[in-house]
């Protein structure tokens, strides 16, 4: 119930940043889209539910390696342990028993092959077993603040107490991608391993009897289980926008579903949506009454340049400014003063704030010149005075 309070609470938080959501119908049964150049979510389904999100799991297993290895070109035995529990439907890189391999070797082998023989000797050489692994997985998701997410293993294997959501995975990714070589090895399409071997993304593997471009598509991780169906979590920039894109639990018999739907999400959102200008520098965004100016009144432009990524066919001439500071613009302000706030407003939505400046120049008045240096005049009233008192001398008596 706590769960579902939470999930609920995140909802109604996250959702005041969508663009509009769920805009495309997918067979995806859960989804969530970032635009990154912003962190703000563009458009989700269902993306707090707790799911079974398959190999997206290596994505944990992967980023907590890699903060607990110091040299990636460090050698690494399999062992039969690594390789005991693997069953023969089970996606591996190819790593036999007694071979070396690196550290490297295993961690783009967890990606791109999504090889669980990569994740075990990964577990075993970090953490000792297994067991000992996913926990420091689990002490991760602690750490993320993550509140749908739970591992009970590092491969992704169907097991109750192995699940997220399309949110949480978004948030590892997130994370992950933070880190350098994680991107690089996210973002790789293909790699040659220590032994020679040539490994390739599985993205590839999915899509290997279709026409589906997905060379845009920067990096990717896939997933599969019969309990959580296609999945895939992957970046992609396209006409300058950085997108994340998690979508799970695609059914079906096409084990292409997660790429069709992605792609059709990434289609959708660059062709629909692009950054449109809502505040340039010298738009004029509010008129302010002066005082100590000749001038009666002043027009206060921007000073600022904001582009939003807005649904085409945007409108910029229904814009409208709500200024929230001071009323009346003193001639004595110096120029770079706050002077207040400027809500930018659009179909009743507020698309941006931002300080407003003092800019503009004002000429004083009589009364501007006289209130600027009130300082001297009070000095040349004192002097007056002093001089028309009458001297000592002049009083003494003869």
């Amino acid at each position: 119930m706590v769960k579902k309070i939470i999930s609920f609470i995140l909802f109604f938080l996250i959702s005041i940043n969508f663009v509009n959501a769920t805009e495309v119908d997918v067979i995806s049964e859960k989804y969530i889209l970032y635009n990154m150049n912003e962190g703000v979510i563009l458009d989700e389904k269902d993306a707090y539910s707790e799911t079974y999100i398959a190999s997206l799991t290596k994505i944990m297993s992967v980023i907590v390696a890699l903060e607990n290895i110091d040299d990636y070109e460090k050698k690494v035995t399999i062992t039969s342990d690594m390789l005991k529990d693997i069953d023969w439907d089970v996606a591996v890189t190819g790593f036999s028993i007694n071979q070396e391999v690196t550290y490297n070797d295993l961690l783009y082998g967890a990606i791109l092959s999504s090889g669980a023989d990569s994740i075990n000797a990964l577990g075993y050489s970090i953490a000792g077993n297994m067991d000992e692994f996913v926990k420091l997985m689990n002490n991760k998701v602690k750490e993320l603040g993550l509140k749908n997410t739970k591992f009970a293993n590092a491969i992704g294997l169907y097991d109750e107490n192995n699940y997220s959501s399309a949110y949480d995975v978004a948030q590892i990714l997130i994370y992950s991608l933070k880190n350098k070589k994680f991107k690089e090895i996210f973002e790789t399409k293909e790699y040659k391993l220590s032994s020679g071997k040539d490994i390739k993304s599985t993205l590839y593997y999915y899509n290997k009897n279709s026409d589906i471009n997905v060379e845009y598509i920067k990096g990717a991780k896939t997933g599969y289980i019969n309990a959580s169906g296609y999945c895939l979590a992957s970046t992609a920039t396209i006409n300058n926008v950085d997108y994340l894109l998690v979508t799970l639990n695609a059914r079906g018999s096409t084990q292409n579903n997660h790429i069709l739907d992605s792609t059709k999400i990434y289609d959708y959102f660059s062709s629909n949506y692009s950054y449109q200008n809502i505040v340039s520098r010298d738009d004029i965004v509010v008129n302010l009454n002066t005082k100590y100016a000749k001038e009666k009144n002043i027009n206060i432009k921007s000073g600022v340049n904001i582009d939003k990524y807005l649904k085409n066919g945007f409108d910029k001439t229904k814009l409208k400014y709500e200024y929230n500071g001071i009323s009346k613009i003193d001639a004595t302000t110096k120029i770079g003063t706050k002077i207040g706030t400027i809500k930018v407003i659009y179909n009743d939505e507020v698309l941006d704030e931002f300080d407003l400046l003092f800019n503009e120049k004002l000429t004083l008045s009589v009364l501007g010149i006289m209130y600027k240096n009130n300082f001297l005049i009070i000095a040349c009233i004192l002097l007056i005075i002093l001089f028309s008192l009458p001297s000592k001398k002049k009083r003494k008596r003869k």
